[in-house]
């Protein structure tokens, strides 16, 4: 890969935010014309790559989020401190600008800036924009992964829809309590820091690298085939109330970091035996994980956050609905456990995992822009209603963007990600269907 790639890379992810940012600002409210279909060898055009994107623009029906973002996120009460939100993209762009400014990876060279893809380097010294090419290439580019990401945009759709009480979610009712959940969640107070998660989501992939981490994620498939967990997992057999007392027993005994506490709660949950058996090596490796200073203090930080900002367990309750209640395959156990065995069995190379790594790394050294996103994150979910306002912020930014799921904006982008990084002319492009 030459720096053209990296200049692409860095040129998209700054016309895709400002096109995002100013989608939500509004723009003219002349309908956008039905693109044309272009010559093969002709890569369409942004408004031609994302159409139902760029039509509910050009209609107006972003008013909403345009007044959230202009009101709460564009403004900021010191001349001294930028809003907010410039913080979040400035990170962005910064942790692009950083990681393309590398020197090549082993057996690449300045005009060829990466490995040839025949032969990468170790995860250990490949250069990190490298293997985000790489990855994108086999699970977009070449469609061995669409699957596997497509089950983020219903899964979305479905959390969106139920806090909205509206699309796909089979309760009409509005449930704006998950948003004061989540928003809760971004407080930067001091139980509830977005870098604990960020250090979580380090310590986590830094143990998947481990014997112990990759055993886990092996008992973890096997679990999920389990004919005992599927039956248990069945509203005929396990109630909201029930599915609810299971995490607040849980949570405690994980919270304490006690390995014996962990299995006197798990012994005294009503499971059958075949299900406790099922289980067993799980537990097992909680047990160890409870022992690992690296991992146990940043999920104990995470489930302090947790358990304050939503004493109500309205997110377990809502997790429970989606996937139990009303069985929605994409929150099913079943589905989860074939998109995780399917990501394993492309990403053998564990491409992923050290992406995920590097980004949270990148991110975490930056005190300022996580605190930054945090405001943005509390801001867009608040369901507090502010001066000069008839709805909260979450009342008006979040149908909007249910809406723009509904018109398959996930699906837009990831064909918009794979024309601009590998161009129009290399073959089919599985992404763009």
């Amino acid at each position: 890969m030459s720096a053209l790639f990296r200049q692409r890379s860095v040129t998209f992810a700054v016309a895709f935010a400002f096109g995002l940012v100013g989608g939500a600002c509004g723009a003219d409210k002349e309908v956008a014309p039905e693109p044309v279909a272009p010559a093969m060898q002709q890569c369409r055009t942004f408004d031609q790559l994302m159409p139902r994107f760029v039509r509910a623009i050009s209609t107006g029906r972003t008013e909403n989020l345009k007044t959230v973002v202009e009101n709460q996120l564009l403004k900021t009460t010191r001349e001294d401190e930028p809003p907010p939100i410039n913080d979040v993209l400035r990170i962005i762009f910064a942790t692009l600008n950083a990681l393309a400014s590398k020197p090549p990876e082993p057996g690449g060279t300045k005009d060829d800036y990466c490995a040839p893809a025949s032969a990468p380097p170790p995860l250990n010294l490949a250069n990190e924009v490298c293997e985000m090419r790489r990855a994108i290439d086999v699970l977009v580019h070449q469609g061995k992964g669409l699957d596997a990401i497509g089950v983020i945009e219903p899964q979305l759709q479905g959390i969106i829809d139920y806090m909205t009480g509206s699309g796909t979610s089979a309760d009409k009712t509005p449930h704006y309590e998950v948003a004061a959940a989540f928003s809760n969640l971004c407080s930067n107070t001091m139980v509830c820091r977005l870098s604990n998660g960020l250090d979580l989501i380090i310590a986590f992939t830094d143990y998947a690298n481990t014997a112990p981490g990759r055993r886990l994620v092996q008992n973890l498939n096997t679990l999920g085939t389990r004919p005992s967990l599927t039956a248990f997992l069945a509203p005929q057999n396990l109630t909201e109330d029930g599915f609810v007392a299971i995490s607040r027993a849980l949570i405690p005994a994980v919270q304490g970091a006690d390995p014996q506490a962990l299995q006197n709660a798990f012994d005294q949950l009503p499971l059958s035996a075949e299900l406790k058996a099922d289980l067993g090596p799980i537990v097992e490796d909680l047990k160890l994980i409870l022992q690992t200073p690296s991992l146990i203090e940043p999920t104990r930080k995470a489930l302090n956050c947790l358990t304050v900002s939503d004493r109500n367990s309205d997110i377990v309750r809502m997790l429970y609905r989606l996937a139990i209640r009303d069985m929605r395959p994409e929150f099913g156990i079943t589905r989860l456990s074939q998109v995780f065995r399917q990501i394993q069995d492309v990403d053998q190379r564990g491409s992923l995992i050290f992406l995920a790594n590097t980004l949270a790394k990148a991110v975490r050294s930056d005190e300022i822009a996580i605190a930054s996103a945090a405001t943005t994150c509390k801001t867009l979910l608040s369901t507090s209603v502010p001066a000069g306002q008839a709805q909260s912020n979450a009342q008006l930014a979040l149908p909007v963007v249910a809406e723009l799921l509904r018109n398959g904006l996930v699906q837009e982008a990831i064909c918009a990600i794979d024309t601009l990084l590998f161009g129009c002319s290399g073959g089919a492009q599985p992404a763009c269907r």
